[in-house]
């Protein structure tokens, strides 16, 4: 993550999670839980990468999905704004690092996880890279993500939430630069036909998506292990969420 990104991330950290709340309209909380339900049982220990404040380790937590999660990300004041919540969650450490350079042994997670992030890093197959170098053998890898629309509606939507996503910045956290950054961080992203050829690229398969809102974001779940050779990535579940 360049350090233009994390200074701007470190602006809006105190504000992070209500202008989230707000631009989704909750339907984000929603997101994260489908995002968890993909997570194998017993969880066990859990990387929770460009953890932000912690949202989606502590609700894994919470819900009895994992036994112990680490969260990582670049930017110390998220890090800091999230203290609390990880405090609350139970077995919930934190570490700044680099999503590039992850300070862990190979083989120590048994699932690996992203809300939000993956498009903010400076190299996203190289993340991928340290993510399955960091999982055990058959770990499972999921991301939950804004990727670049290739539908109609979902293009429509993006082009509306780049009026409105400024004005909610500057009016809720006094920044609109940033969430005007958002918008150019998706539509600069991989589409899920590029993110999908992507992971299977970076020896991961099993890749299982689930297209939230119609499109608007989508989760993908995939195993650290090449794919068998006469086994495709499954069907897109457009089931709303």
């Amino acid at each position: 993550m360049s350090q233009a990104v994390q200074d701007m991330f470190g602006r809006i950290a105190h504000r992070y999670d209500l202008v989230n709340r707000l631009l989704s309209a909750k339907r984000d909380v929603a997101w994260r839980r489908k995002a968890l339900s993909f997570l194998p049982q017993p969880a066990g220990v859990v990387l929770d990468l460009a953890t932000g404040t912690g949202d989606l380790g502590a609700e894994a937590l919470q819900a009895g999905l994992a036994q112990r999660v680490h969260g990582a990300d670049f930017c110390v004041p998220m890090l800091s704004a999230g203290s609390s919540r990880r405090e609350r969650s139970g077995p919930f450490s934190a570490t700044a690092a680099d999503a590039l350079s992850l300070p862990y042994a190979d083989g120590v997670f048994d699932a690996a996880m992203i809300a939000y992030g993956w498009r903010n890093f400076d190299d996203p197959a190289a993340a991928l890279g340290e993510l399955r170098r960091v999982l055990k053998p058959g770990g499972t890898l999921i991301i939950l993500e804004f990727f670049r629309p290739e539908r109609l509606w979902t293009r429509l939507f993006h082009r509306l939430f780049s009026a409105v996503a400024p004005v909610m910045g500057a009016l809720f956290a006094g920044n609109g630069a940033a969430y005007a950054y958002l918008h150019r961080s998706i539509q600069g992203f991989l589409s899920v036909t590029e993110a999908d050829h992507l992971l299977t690229q970076g020896g991961f398969g099993n890749l299982r998506w689930h297209s939230c809102f119609g499109g608007v974001s989508h989760v993908v779940a995939a195993v650290s292990a090449p794919p068998p050779q006469d086994c495709a990535p499954s069907a897109e579940d457009v089931a709303p969420c």
